[in-house]
């Protein structure tokens, strides 16, 4: 009897917070209506946070796949374009868990527009090593693989709401500013940090791995080869390619392939998917 009790009380519960979420979003919509965003504002906030080095330099990531590349905005520049586009709310939502997978939800819903986008999926608790694939048993650990692969979804669902220019500038902006920060620090000294970084990754790294991601000698790399080899650096720490694939120890291979498709579907979208081009 407890039991049926305690089942009454959920559902109950359930549908209390359910009426109040959908109060709270007819409350968000009418004042979206009602303070709607001045596009021009949003892109000055945009450019102004754009000039934030920390964020700049996370801003991108690029990777080859195959004889194309795959380029776009990080999670981080994403959601914060999203914060200042205003009148969106976007997030990630676990729908169900059984001890070794989970189901979510990643969404993004402009108030304003009435316009939203979700993507429903299944994140394994599973971990790649050198070993293999290996099960993910602690909560952290957990934790940290539905975020990791959630984060991916939800920069789609971004994407596909805010209009594109808006996130093409954004980007714009951030390889500008890292062009001028790069030149202001030294092309040299910014030369040897970026091959300290990678080294970092792995030991094995030279300086003949960077040269053949930009096809020239590492004493020629200027300000636009420094701003693509942090976006790969962006890639391979976020996880879309392995460092030896990125790098020419083996072809190339993407860690997530769920992911990979989500993410070469947005860039088709987006009009970068194949584009293979050779900056610098």
């Amino acid at each position: 009897m407890n039991e049926i009790i305690a089942r009454g009380s959920s559902v109950g519960m359930s549908a209390v917070e359910e009426s109040q979420a959908i109060a709270e979003i007819q409350a968000k919509m009418i004042m979206a209506r009602q303070f709607p965003r001045d596009i021009e504002r949003c892109r000055a906030y945009i450019a102004a946070e754009c000039k934030n080095e920390e964020l700049a330099k996370v801003s991108t990531y690029e990777f080859k796949r195959g004889t194309s590349v795959v380029k776009g905005p990080s999670i981080r520049l994403v959601e914060c374009v999203a914060r200042y586009w205003g009148n969106i709310i976007s997030g990630v939502k676990e729908i169900a868990s059984d001890g070794s997978r989970a189901t979510v939800r990643a969404y993004c819903w402009d108030l304003e527009t009435n316009f939203a986008d979700e993507k429903v999926f299944d994140v394994p608790y599973v971990r790649e090593t050198k070993s293999g694939v290996v099960p993910v048993t602690s909560e952290r650990d957990k934790y940290e693989v539905m975020a990791n692969m959630a984060a991916r979804r939800k920069r789609a669902c971004i994407q596909a709401v805010i209009p594109k220019f808006i996130i093409d500038e954004a980007v714009a902006q951030c390889e500008a500013y890292l062009e001028e920060i790069t030149l202001k620090d030294g092309i040299e000294v910014t030369r040897e940090k970026m091959l300290t970084a990678f080294t970092a990754l792995g030991d094995w790294v030279t300086k003949e791995h960077l040269e053949t991601v930009i096809n020239k000698p590492f004493d020629s790399f200027n300000a636009k080869d420094i701003v693509r080899l942090r976006s790969l650096y962006n890639a391979i720490k976020d996880g879309f390619v392995k460092l030896d694939a990125a790098l020419g120890r083996a072809s190339a291979e993407i860690v997530d392939e769920a992911a990979a498709n989500t993410l070469a579907t947005v860039n088709e979208r987006l009009g970068k998917t194949g584009n293979g081009t050779d900056e610098g």
